[in-house]
């Protein structure tokens, strides 16, 4: 009632690696569905068995399905199909494969992918004596969970985000504060080979240089754009004066309204003792310090339950908003 046929195996697989497997399913019942189910296997691990577990009804089907390699010596788990109006399963047994195994440089981050490139990087001061790397990375048919930062104090996964075809990973790794440039590389499979990456680390001490559109009023630009809002009221009361025309206190209003939003005060909050400051504002993002004390700072922005906040000490960054408290 049904064949089952192996159609496709990599012609090399390396431990550590994820590759596909892809299953043939012929079914005589076309009209009858049926469930595909993983069983034993050695050495591996199978990656998206669960979307498999119930299928539409289908004449001819064709699965893949993603491993991972943990070992040299690997024995696929059997494909076991059993249709749901009937007691009786169809089997294809396991086959066995070999991994090589890699003999990495120091600097290899555990990745091996078809492609993985460096989208974005960020980094800022962690506590007084290291600093804290963010990574933006694009992975490609590769191991995602497995990346780590070669010699970092600290690591850890922020997000992850895609499936197996194209992965959107954000990391951060904690570094002594003396470093100036994380290296680390990863396996190319397209290319068999290792590919390097350098990272610098360029961190001003006395502020944090990570997230973006920080105090406003700390920025040259912005000290630009208030000094030329300024010569232009003072340009269109001068043309007011002289010709009376009613566009100029309009403009005036205009520009007043815009530099108004640059000099009034960020508010202030109150933070309760024991808070948790986050990298981002988001429910998985780094642990970016703890408040030992009650503590007063800037408000910035809120974002999904998140308040950016600028501390006493110039440093960045999110809390929740229940961590407010009454001063």
């Amino acid at each position: 009632m049904i064949y089952l046929t192996i159609e496709d195996l990599p012609k090399k697989i390396y431990v550590g690696q994820v590759f596909p497997v892809t299953v043939k399913i012929t079914s005589l019942k076309r009209h009858v569905p049926y469930t595909v189910v993983l069983k034993g296997g050695r050495n591996v691990t199978a990656i998206n068995a669960k979307e498999f577990l119930h299928t539409r009804p289908q004449a001819i089907r064709r699965m893949t399905f993603w491993f991972k390699a943990e070992g040299g010596r690997i024995t696929l788990p059997s494909f076991v199909v059993r249709y749901e109006d009937d007691s009786k399963s169809y089997r294809i047994e396991g086959v066995a494969l070999t991994a090589v195994r890699l003999n990495p440089p120091a600097d290899f981050c555990g990745i091996l992918a078809r492609d993985m490139e460096l989208v974005n990087y960020q980094a800022s001061v962690y506590d007084d004596n290291s600093s804290i790397l963010a990574l933006k990375l694009h992975i490609t048919y590769g191991n995602a969970n497995d990346f780590r930062l070669p010699r970092a104090m600290k690591q850890g996964i922020d997000s992850l985000e895609g499936d197996i075809n194209d992965t959107t990973l954000l990391y951060y790794g904690v570094y002594p504060a003396d470093v100036e440039h994380v290296d680390f590389s990863y396996f190319n499979l397209s290319k068999n080979r290792y590919e390097k990456f350098q990272v610098p680390v360029l961190v001003k001490r006395d502020t944090v240089s990570t997230q973006t559109n920080l105090d406003p009023q700390a920025s040259e630009f912005t000290r630009f754009k208030i000094a030329a809002t300024l010569f232009f009221i003072l340009l269109w009361f001068i043309l007011w004066y002289r010709s009376g025309k009613w566009i100029y206190p309009v403009l005036i209003l205009l520009a007043g309204a815009y530099l108004v939003t640059y000099l009034i005060p960020l508010k202030t909050v109150c933070i309760e003792k024991g808070t948790t400051v986050y990298l981002l504002p988001t429910p998985q993002s780094t642990p970016f310090m703890r408040l030992e004390e009650q503590t007063e700072a800037k408000e910035m922005d809120r974002r999904s339950g998140y308040i950016k906040i600028e501390l006493p000490n110039n440093r960045i960054g999110w809390i929740k908003h229940e961590n407010l408290c009454t001063p």
